[in-house]
């Protein structure tokens, strides 16, 4: 609750003085990059989800506008679609509801007189609050990560659970078509960098094999680390770290429909044949 009043304080301010509004929806691809990703700062398409959204943009000018906006998706990884670690499996699916501010820069306007449709360019940057629960497919049943503590998260010696809620920073850019006054056509790629390493229940934590088969049980313990045989007692002593030190990431290549809800006339851009730069 903390988080989403912090997030709240910072957008109000800018909803009293905008020029015009448009009202839009998005829909696009969930996309994963983190611990059971080849590279964890690579796009990986054969591991997708969806991912759909509304928003409001509040213009402020021909060139600058805030967008907030919630956005419904679904990401998810497995190794044994990788040349990661196939032998031990490890997957996962998790669910995001994201609450976001986004700045926008229009970076120029080309556009034609006769039929009045421009082009405008943008980059965005912003913050963000999400919301996610890592659930593995595990012999055909879908289980919550976080309530089994596979990295043994609660026990002495090991940091408590994570939270579900985080923040994020969203950045990225797209090109926004507008074919008249009201209507707006548009293609983006928004990449989140997260502030947590267990979107995927996957850290750099040292795990000891043993504390987690005793105190969690076999279940937590197989799911932990599929390699090791919880019969061999030789293995409870193993130490191992699941995943690298990196924060995950996720992001939502989209296609974006806005309409104009409020026109003040102020922001409308110049149907132009020559480019124009950025007045703020």
């Amino acid at each position: 609750m903390k988080k989403l009043l912090l997030a709240l304080a910072m957008i109000l301010p800018f909803y009293g003085i905008s020029q015009d509004i448009d009202f839009g929806i998005t829909g696009g691809i969930g996309l994963y990059s983190g611990d059971l990703s080849p590279k964890e700062f690579a796009i990986y398409p054969n591991d997708y989800g969806y991912a759909a959204g509304v928003f409001l943009r509040h213009r402020y000018s021909r060139f600058l506008g805030i967008r907030t906006g919630l956005t419904l998706a679904k990401i998810m990884g497995d190794e044994r679609n990788n040349s990661n670690n196939v032998e031990r499996g490890l997957n996962f699916q998790s669910n995001i509801t994201e609450f976001s501010m986004l700045g926008e820069i229009h970076l120029f306007h080309i556009g034609y007189a006769r039929n009045k449709t421009v082009i405008s360019p943008y980059v965005a940057f912003g913050l963000g609050l999400f919301a996610f629960n890592p659930k593995i497919n595990f012999n055909g049943q879908i289980l919550e990560l976080r309530a089994l503590t596979t990295e043994g998260q609660g026990l002495a010696g090991y940091p408590n659970r994570y939270s579900r809620t985080q923040f994020n920073i969203p950045f990225g850019g797209g090109v926004n078509i507008l074919i008249n006054d009201r209507l707006t056509i548009g293609a983006e790629l928004i990449l989140r960098s997260t502030l947590t390493d267990h979107l995927d229940d996957v850290s750099s934590a040292r795990v000891k094999y043993g504390d987690v088969l005793s105190n969690r049980g076999e279940l937590s313990a197989r799911i932990s680390n599929p390699l090791l045989d919880p019969a061999n007692t030789e293995n409870l002593e193993v130490s191992y770290a699941r995943g690298g030190k990196h924060n995950d990431w996720y992001s939502i290549p989209a296609l974006t429909l806005s309409w104009r809800i409020k026109n003040s006339g102020k922001s409308k851009s110049v149907y132009s044949k020559f480019m124009e730069c950025p007045r703020f």
